[in-house]
């Protein structure tokens, strides 16, 4: 009897672990096919996503097509912020290299046939000079210094001192041409006479200058001026100030904006701004050649004048010139 049910038991178990087996290996057998179908999915959506992304980056498809083609696959989606992040990436990329071909068109453009307009204005000023028309002479002289320097194929970078003597240059122009209105003053840190030969980009501020001219100073009858204050610490701080006519709040918040917009690509003058192209290409030039630390702000108040600062690296000086 006992045998008997031992041996029962034993039937039941046998059957139970057959059925527990045939099971097992049906449902491992299903997870295997689930797998092999969900990485063929994967790797089918992540295909077809790179052929997407491809379309995007050549420009025939938008992101945002690109995001409603998606919408449905929960795990693609969360790749988005990663994709902006590179488009962005990609923009100003792109941006620095327009900026930096055009500027070389620009230059190349400005530098046909120098040799002809020194000479003519060599020429000029000697006639002067035999009229003992001194006035004029100094004039010229002053003007082809200062299209010597402009057009010259200096490289992006000079020292402080040859863009302080550019700026003399130009400063000298403007009172012959409005009649001694208006006056510049330099001041600069004594301790730091090494200053002088730290490395600016060139023509950086005559720019300035002439916008504080233009914009701020051109209505005034008397006591225009110009500061240029230079002090050295961790960087160099370069700060342009003028006592005209300043700017709204809402003036100065749009110039701002156009300064630091991401876009700043922008090679083409507005007519509709009045600083036109100057302090955001500043801008742009500071950062390309120093990086995003550096660059361009403008202070303003309506009737109190105009302060723009630029910050500037003091790690480049005569001998690490680059």
């Amino acid at each position: 009897m006992l045998v008997t049910v031992v041996v029962l038991v034993w039937l039941i178990l046998e059957e139970k672990n057959a059925v527990a087996f045939f099971s097992a290996t049906i449902l491992i057998s299903f997870q295997i096919i689930n797998f092999i179908c969900l990485q063929k999915w994967i790797y089918k959506s992540v295909q077809t996503t790179e052929e997407k992304l491809e379309q995007i980056d050549r420009g025939n498809k938008t992101l945002a097509e690109f995001e409603v083609e998606i919408a449905n696959t929960p795990f693609l989606m969360d790749i988005i912020p990663l994709i902006k992040h590179y488009l962005s990436l990609k923009i100003n990329r792109n941006n620095a290299e327009i900026f930096t071909k055009q500027t070389e068109l620009t230059a190349l453009q400005s530098q046909i046939n120098p040799h002809f307009l020194y000479n003519t204005l060599d020429t000029i000023r000697g006639q002067a000079m035999c009229d003992d028309n001194i006035e004029v002479a100094k004039m010229i002289e002053t003007l082809a210094s200062f299209f010597r320097y402009s057009i010259s194929r200096k490289g992006n970078l000079v020292t402080l001192r040859d863009e302080l003597n550019n700026i003399n240059n130009y400063m000298r122009i403007q009172q012959y041409r409005f009649n001694h209105r208006f006056s510049m003053e330099i001041v600069i840190d004594d301790e730091n006479t090494a200053a002088y030969d730290y490395y600016v980009p060139r023509l950086i501020l005559q720019p300035i200058v002439e916008n504080a001219i233009i914009h701020g100073l051109e209505e005034k009858i008397e006591g225009a001026q110009v500061l240029i204050e230079v002090d050295i610490a961790e960087d160099m701080i370069i700060t342009v100030s003028d006592n005209g006519r300043g700017m709204s709040l809402k003036e100065l918040d749009e110039l701002n904006g156009r300064i630091h917009s991401e876009i700043t690509g922008l090679v083409e003058e507005d007519k509709s701004h009045g600083t036109g192209i100057a302090l955001p290409n500043i801008n742009k030039r500071i950062q390309l050649l120093f990086g995003e630390r550096y660059g361009l702000n403008v202070y303003s108040s309506e009737g109190c004048g105009t302060d723009v600062e630029l910050i500037l690296p003091t790690n480049h000086h005569a001998e690490e010139r680059v």
